[in-house]
């Protein structure tokens, strides 16, 4: 079923309204913009109308008919800051406002006690930099700020401080080495990710190879830590990893990519220990493996595998909601393996045709999404997706139903 409603937070950092922080700062933007030459703005507007037809799960104890098509549409602008104080120090900011609202958003808010609205504007960070400008139960205008950091970058050595992204998985659909910041295949429109508050230290060791130490705390007040050492060998890039996720898993992992007769090849797997005073966790082993080619004529087919060694055999029931939500990759998938496949061919150079697809192989279930891209000049397109899951009820895909998607975009 749904979410349980989360508690909100009071949006204030240090006794200061994010609302006044956001502002400043755009000014303190604006402003510089003339004053330093060093100083980037870029981002984008766009419009997306989204429409959902539920299948499987039955909703009718909180009024939704399975039965009804329901819609719902974002307006979203995105605004990039980047100030570069000399070669060796940055600054970045990036900052997300959006406007949510439909029928499928009255819907569950009226029936929920806002719960839609609190998922859109509930901020998983130690610092809240999540503000909603305007919200009722038909919809709600919020801003977040999800980078926010100060940068140094030595000869040898780098050290970012602040909200920012911490990536350290390979794969290119599950990643179970990104304890920090896991990547959500499904959250097609937000390329840039969830940010992390953190303390990322890099030293370069050589060439082709660097210590990393992160520090993310979040807003459980849950600690995330970890080591990493990269490097090269015989044209293939490793990595290993160790820390604890979430003051609840100890993790050690692996990683490495390279490429086999001009096939990418990759591969990553991550072991999750949880700690002796924390019940009710499974220990688990999560594993993927990739290959990708790309063909003369530019077609480009990417297929890929994952194990849960926690994973069940049976049928797994999933909702969209908690599928969409910031996870980690212990979330991927309740079931011991899935698949995936996807191909991109240009059907033009101004039109991008992209089909890709999931599976649960135990219980049969599975997702289709096909993709259609107009770029319809430099910096404007139009996008059409859509996201549909089909099996059996109770099944993993087969109780969220079929969801489309149209999007006018415009870059600057």
């Amino acid at each position: 079923m749904f979410l349980a409603k989360t508690q909100r937070r009071k949006v204030v950092f240090h006794n200061i309204e994010v609302s006044n922080i956001l502002l400043l700062l755009l000014l303190f933007a604006t402003l510089s913009t003339f004053a330093q030459s060093k100083f980037t703005i870029d981002g984008r507007v766009e419009g997306m109308p989204v429409f959902w037809k539920l299948q499987g799960e039955d909703l009718s104890a909180i009024g939704m008919d399975a039965e009804k098509l329901y819609s719902y549409s974002s307006l979203n602008n995105r605004l990039n800051l980047n100030w570069y104080a000399s070669d060796k120090i940055h600054f970045q900011m990036g900052v997300r406002t959006s406007y949510v609202f439909g029928d499928l958003v009255y819907e569950i808010n009226s029936k929920l006690d806002g719960l839609y609205n609190n998922m859109n504007t509930e901020d998983p960070g130690w610092m809240n930099l999540t503000h909603a400008w305007h919200e009722d139960n038909n919809g709600v205008l919020f801003s977040n700020i999800d980078r926010l950091f100060f940068q140094y970058n030595g000869e040898k050595v780098s050290l970012t401080i602040g909200r920012q992204r911490i990536n350290w998985g390979i794969n290119m659909v599950w990643q179970p080495n990104d304890i920090f910041n896991s990547f959500n295949y499904l959250d097609f429109n937000y390329p840039e990710r969830p940010g992390s508050d953190a303390v990322r230290f890099q030293y370069f060791t050589g060439m082709t190879s660097s210590l990393e130490l992160a520090y993310k705390i979040d807003g459980k007040d849950q600690s995330t830590f970890a080591a990493k050492y990269a490097f090269n060998q015989w044209n293939y890039d490793f990595q290993f990893m160790g820390g604890m996720m979430n003051d609840e898993y100890w993790v050690g992992g692996f990683g490495f990519s390279g490429n086999i007769g001009g096939a990418g090849f990759n591969g990553e797997a991550s072991y999750y220990f949880p700690k002796s005073d924390i019940p009710n966790l499974n220990e688990a082993l999560i594993a993927s493996l990739g290959a990708n080619y790309m063909f003369k004529n530019s077609l480009f087919i990417n297929v890929g595998g994952l194990l849960n060694s926690a994973g069940s055999t049976e049928k797994v029931s999933r909702s969209m909601f908690t599928m969409m939500e910031n996870i980690s990759a212990l979330d991927y998938t309740q079931s011991m393996a899935a698949l995936f496949a996807s191909a991109s061919y240009p059907i033009t150079p101004l039109i991008n045709l992209d089909f890709s697809g999931m599976m649960n192989p135990f219980d049969g279930s599975f997702y289709i999404g096909p993709s259609l891209n107009f770029s319809l000049s430099d910096n404007v397109s139009l996008y059409f997706i859509a996201q549909t899951f089909w099996g059996e009820e109770g099944s993993e895909y087969g109780d969220i139903g079929q969801m489309y998607f149209s999007r006018l975009q415009w870059n600057f």
